[in-house]
């Protein structure tokens, strides 16, 4: 029980900031790998290897590629850890393909798609109703658009690569544009937007269904992960998850503390009153543990009734205020309990460098104090 709690602790809040970081960067990531295949386009129309009009392929070029460098920019100056921004890089995304839309019509027909999936990265469906809903405005535009200041989409036996004002002047007055569409205000959506946005909507239950396979994954990772990291008994830490800590981690911190703790007697309680008893004693010790801990203060049970904490850049006085709440709480507890609760403790600091050094120093004063301890019993 209490490791499903601690699981679902886990993949908290603080678990989705730490998802949407991720994939913020990566959607920046994506952004910029467009903004240069865009340029590379751009750059072989130039050179007439595509045959699009150049006036407009520069300026729907231009517009997008000042929307993607903004977006870029904005990345770097904001928190990517931040809930919002996933909303705001989005809304960036749409509008630059709003643009090559606009200008380029149907050669960016399937652009449409994407900010659907970089929404579905985030196993949200909030995300995911808001990108949908600006991506059907979008189509509006780009459809109403298009027609009217981008290529003029007419059939690929023609091979349309102008605005629609070219082909009026070619005409001139021998062909009425009004004849053949007089109302473009009507027949374009009717023909064009709503059923793009139609097609776009069928899209929706797969993605959907992806966002939810993503997060159930996700879910199913942090409890595989959960248990082979944390102690089924006491919900801490296990022996595992601490030697990995020291050989990969904690040598990187500038500065440590390693707090020892070793619950006395416990098999002398065992064998006189049980290994309930006991195991009440282990878990009212690691649940004290427990509470001392924080961001950056991990506890590990490493043994039978052996625990550490180990605190990443402690600050001025902070040991000396968690000793002394460590006091507190085994007082009262002991207040309230027939069982005594009494627990060896020793602490040494360092330098992260150092680590096996400061481990063995805090394992010795803690021995050091269980010795005193239990001679002051005898006396």
């Amino acid at each position: 029980m209490k490791v499903g709690v601690l699981v679902e602790n886990l993949y908290d809040e603080n678990k989705r900031t730490e998802m949407d970081f991720r994939i913020n960067k990566y959607t920046l990531k994506c952004l910029r790998t467009m903004l240069i295949v865009i340029l590379l386009i751009w750059l072989m129309n130039f050179l007439h290897i595509f045959i699009v009009n150049m006036e407009i392929m520069s300026r729907g070029v231009a517009i997008t590629s000042g929307i993607f460098i903004t977006t870029l920019i904005f990345g770097k100056l904001v928190d990517l850890h931040k809930a919002w921004v996933k909303y705001i890089l989005v809304a960036f995304t749409i509008c630059a393909i709003t643009v090559l839309g606009v200008t380029l019509t149907y050669h960016t027909l399937l652009l449409s798609v994407l900010p659907l999936l970089i929404a579905t990265q985030y196993a949200d469906k909030k995300i995911l109703v808001y990108s949908y809903l600006l991506t059907l405005i979008s189509t509006f535009v780009i459809v109403m658009g298009g027609y009217f200041w981008g290529l003029c989409d007419a059939n690929m036996l023609l091979l349309t690569v102008d605005p629609i004002s070219f082909y009026q002047d070619l005409a001139g007055k021998s062909v009425s544009f009004e004849s053949i569409n007089a109302n473009p205000w009507y027949t374009l959506p009717m023909y064009f937007a709503i059923p793009r946005c139609i097609l776009l909507s069928l899209m929706l239950p797969v993605i959907q269904s992806i966002s939810r396979n993503i997060k159930e994954s996700e879910k199913y990772a942090v409890t595989m992960k959960q248990l082979s990291e944390r102690d089924e008994m006491t919900g801490l830490f296990n022996r595992n998850k601490y030697l990995s800590m020291i050989h990969d981690e904690y040598p990187q911190m500038d500065k440590l503390c390693v707090i020892f703790f070793d619950v006395n007697n416990l098999k002398k309680i065992n064998d006189s009153q049980g290994h309930e008893k006991g195991d009440a004693l282990i878990t009212a010790a690691s649940s004290m543990i427990m509470t001392l801990t924080d961001i950056n203060r991990k506890a590990y049970r490493i043994g039978g009734d052996e625990f550490v904490i180990i605190v990443e850049n402690p600050q001025e006085g902070e040991i000396d205020t968690l000793l002394q709440k460590w006091e507190e709480l085994v007082a009262l507890k002991n207040q309230k309990t027939e069982v005594d609760l009494s627990v060896a403790v020793g602490f040494a600091y360092g330098e992260g460098k150092e680590i096996d050094k400061i481990i063995k120093e805090a394992d010795q004063l803690m021995y050091q104090k269980k010795k005193e301890q239990k001679k002051k019993k005898k006396d």
